[in-house]
Parts: structure tokens; sequence; C-alpha cells
């Protein structure tokens, strides 16, 4: 994921993924590049991706030992975490504040005047555990305290973008919490994908008819039309949303990796020469309705 996300006003960011690597390669990058820049870091994982992601910190020369010198991290468990706030099944605003607020003071006491990187991943157990509508609470939460604190946020969620209940029931509540989303680790592959499964279900007046009905969450420029599109389907078109979502797994799967990665979170990805059709599709957007 782009990290030019972390420059907006109360950034907070989605990272979605299915193999843990990936979630831990973009934490990672995140967080060292704060770290670079003498920003210190809150990490609210599960102890498998905790690991992961300390491991990849290594391996571009931030290693436990440097980390522990500087005071840059403070390190706790996602599971454990979630227990302390939880009151009955939902959030506490108070003890939430207490104890996500209290970790993202004691960085800024430690570092003045410098703006904390989050990452936390408690919505995503909530999500695993069937807790959706408690998880949406959660990021609630989060929103809020980005009155009060200087800080940026990344959430991880293991979601399949192929699959359409996630398109229909968790991707909505992803997309409209957060500043910025990236659904997963190609956004490039994925943009061309879902173009040319679009396309192949619904032939090009139809694409185009379905980005046209995005278009002003597209200009937001906060989730990649892909996401959009995929979500727009699967909500309003069930029978094709099937299809498409096949044809777009299928093309996703077999594409190699993007030689240029788009900035993920910027929701404008492209394909670098567009051809004739989706040439076509931009036209739509800006000129077709659905009657």
């Amino acid at each position: 994921m782009s990290l030019t996300w972390t420059d907006a006003p109360a950034a907070h960011a989605a990272q979605i993924y299915v193999e843990a690597g990936e979630l831990a390669d973009s934490v990672a990058e995140y967080f060292a590049a704060g770290f670079e820049a003498g920003e210190p870091a809150v990490l609210v994982a599960t102890e498998e991706h905790a690991n992961l992601i300390a491991d990849r910190l290594d391996a571009v020369g931030w290693n436990a030992r440097r980390i522990e010198e500087l005071g840059l991290l403070v390190n706790v468990n996602a599971e454990a975490t979630l227990g302390r706030i939880l009151e009955g099944p939902h959030p506490s605003p108070v003890l939430f504040e207490r104890v996500i607020g209290g970790l993202l003071d004691q960085l800024g006491a430690r570092y003045p005047g410098r703006r904390v990187r989050a990452f936390g991943e408690m919505v995503n157990v909530l999500c695993e555990r069937g807790q959706r509508d408690v998880a949406v609470e959660l990021e609630e939460l989060w929103n809020r305290l980005a009155r009060t604190r200087d800080f940026t946020l990344l959430c991880g969620y293991r979601l399949d973008v192929f699959d359409r209940m996630s398109q229909v029931e968790t991707l909505p509540d992803v997309c409209r919490l957060h500043t910025h989303v990236a659904p997963g680790p190609d956004v490039e592959k994925l943009a061309h994908a879902v173009d040319d499964a679009l396309v192949g279900v619904l032939g090009t007046p139809g694409a185009g008819q379905v980005y046209s009905l995005v278009g002003a969450e597209i200009r937001e420029r906060r989730v990649p039309p892909s996401q959009l599109a995929l979500m727009w389907v699967s909500e309003n078109m069930p029978l094709s949303a099937e299809r498409i979502l096949a044809a777009a797994r299928t093309r996703y799967r077999d594409a190699p990796a993007s030689a240029t990665l788009t900035p993920a979170a910027n929701g404008a990805a492209r394909r670098p020469v567009p051809d004739a059709w989706l040439a076509t599709l931009r036209k739509a957007t800006r000129t077709r309705r659905l009657s």
C-alpha cells in the first residue's frame, strides 16, 4: 500500500489481505517509514502476526533490539487488549479511552510533537468471531479518538474480495469507516482482473454503467474503483455478481504481479496505458446513467 495516505488528517486506512505475509509486509513498511521519520508506533496484533511483522522489520534494518533501545514501539496482544476494553459484548468508550488512549499518550510523552503510527486488528478478531456489528462500534471509537490524539491508524482485515458475502456484509462498513482502503496487496492487478471480468460478463456498455453508478465515490479517491464496482454488483446484481467475482478471481490468480504498483490507498488505480475499451469505460463514467 502506498504510504501517501498517512499525510491525511485523521488518516485511517484498511488493508485487506488473505495471506498473513501480505499483512506483515504492509505493516512493516508502514512502521519502518515512521521509524525513519522519528515517529513511534503502537502494535495491537495477534501473537502470530506480531512475530511476522517483527521478522519483516528486522529484514529492513529495524531489529527488536534497536527498536527497544529507542523506545519506538509499544506492542500489545490484540485478543488480550480486546478483553480489556469490552464491557459485556460491546466496547466501552471509557475503557477504550483509558486503554488505547493511554497507549497513545505513553508514546506521545516519550516523543513529543511526533505523530504516532498505530496498527490494530482487534476489529478482525471480532469479524472472525462473527461480531461484525461490534467491530463497527470499535472502528467508530478509533475515529472518535482521532479527534483528541494525533495518530495514523492502519487496520487489517482478512477477507476474500472475490466472495460475494464479504462484499455485501463486511466491506461496505470497512469502506465507510476508513479514509483509505486497499482491497489487496496488488491493486493494479486487481483493477485489470475486475475490468476484464465486468466486460466479459456485462459487455463494455454494461461495465461502463457500473462505473458510472459509483462515479461519485471514485472521485472521492478513498477506495479503488475495482472494489467499488465489486461491491455494487454484489449488492445490486446478485446473479451476475457470482459470475463476475469468479471470473475476476481466476484472472487475478493467473495474472503476473504488476510491473509497477499503483498506489493502493488513493482510490485511483488505473492501467498505465489504457486500451480502447478502458477509455470507453472512463467516458461512460462521466456520461452514462442506468435508466
